[in-house]
Order: structure tokens, then C-alpha cells, then sequence
């Protein structure tokens, strides 16, 4: 695989700036310049669209920014993937998503990690069995997902390049507990575990 190929790879075929992730035609910029003795490998090279790249020459984009783009990147990829980087970056413009039990577990890594929150929202629904003429009670399980306050603060640090705010609030998320309670009690959800409370029917 080429070093280019390797790079796009990387970043997903996008922008490296997390504030731009632009699919455009991508230059591959050198951390370290050339001239300063950096070098071709891919640990200096940072794929970025043609706006950012000038940006950055134009001295709006640090080079510290740059370094932290790189590094947090390869450190989503490895404890993540690049579902999980969009999924970051989204629930920062949105206020949240309501999804089923396969989008909270397709999400399970960030809510294990503390990065983001759930709020479970199932529904108990009463249906008349049309044969049998018996009640037919339904459980449906439905869950409100968001960033949690670590969550924005790390993505909020990602966009600035701000490397030790994100790595402070990615530790801190990793040391919550709290999150551990609420997907378990996702799981069991999903996994037909019984509830207390799952007979109960709402009427009206």
C-alpha cells in the first residue's frame, strides 16, 4: 500500500481538520516542512483539503493543530473506527439521535468509554389480539442518544487542537462509572431480559 493510499485510508478519504472533514481533492501536507528536516513517512504527513491546507500556510492553522489532528486520529482509529469519528462529529451539531437497540450497540464503544450518554425511552403499547380477542402487550424500546458533557468537551478540544484538553476529558471519560449502568440496562433491553415493570400497560 502506497504511503498516499495508507494516509487517505487514515482519515477516512476526508479533511484531517475535524471542523472541515471535507470529501474534496485532499493534498498531503508535511507536519514537519521539508526544508526544517521533516521527513516523507506517514507519522509527518496529515491529508487536508486545499482550503484548510492554505489556511494553514496563511498562519490560521497552527502547526501545533496540525500535530494534534494527527495524533488524535490515529488514536480514534485504534480505539474506534471511522463510524465513531462521524458519529462524534455529528451528535456535536445535533442535540441528540433517537435510536433503536441496533444503532445504541452499533454506538456501544462510545457509550462504554463515558464519550457518549443514553436516556432509555421504551414504550409499552397495547394492541387487541384480532383472533384471540386478549390484550397483546408490546415493549418497545427506543433510546435518546447525545454527547455527554466529556463527550462535547473532547470533540470541542479536537477542533481547536487542543491535544491535552481532549486527552483530559477522554481520561475522565474512561474513569466514569456511571455510563457502565446504563448499557447494561440497554443490553438487557435488547436482549429480552425481563424488567420490572414490563407487564405494565399504559392506557389512554
Amino acid at each position: 500500500m502506497s504511503t498516499r493510499t495508507l494516509l487517505l485510508h487514515e482519515c477516512g478519504y476526508r479533511c484531517s481538520n475535524p471542523a472541515c472533514r471535507m470529501v474534496l481533492t485532499l493534498d498531503i501536507h508535511h507536519i514537519e516542512y521539508v526544508s526544517e528536516g521533516g521527513g516523507d513517512g506517514p507519522e509527518n504527513l496529515l491529508p487536508l483539503c486545499p482550503n484548510c491546507h492554505a489556511l494553514h500556510h496563511q498562519g490560521h492553522i497552527t502547526r501545533e493543530s496540525l500535530r494534534t489532528w494527527k495524533r488524535l486520529l490515529l488514536a480514534l482509529n485504534e480505539g474506534f473506527d471511522r463510524r465513531s469519528i462521524d458519529t462524534l462529529l455529528t451528535l456535536d451539531i445535533l442535540d441528540g439521535v433517537m435510536v433503536w437497540g441496533d444503532g445504541l450497540l452499533a454506538c456501544a464503544p462510545l457509550v462504554a468509554s463515558g464519550l457518549l450518554e443514553v436516556e432509555e425511552k421504551s414504550e409499552i403499547i397495547e394492541e387487541e389480539h384480532l383472533l384471540f380477542g386478549r390484550d397483546k402487550v408490546n415493549r418497545v424500546a427506543k433510546y435518546w442518544m447525545k454527547l455527554s458533557a466529556r463527550g462535547r468537551v473532547f470533540v470541542d478540544a479536537w477542533k481547536r487542537g487542543d491535544q491535552d484538553a481532549a486527552v483530559r476529558a477522554s481520561d475522565a471519560a474512561k474513569a466514569a462509572q456511571a455510563t457502565k449502568g446504563r448499557v447494561g440496562s440497554a443490553v438487557n433491553a435488547i436482549s429480552g431480559v425481563p424488567r420490572r415493570g414490563k407487564r405494565d400497560r399504559v392506557r389512554g
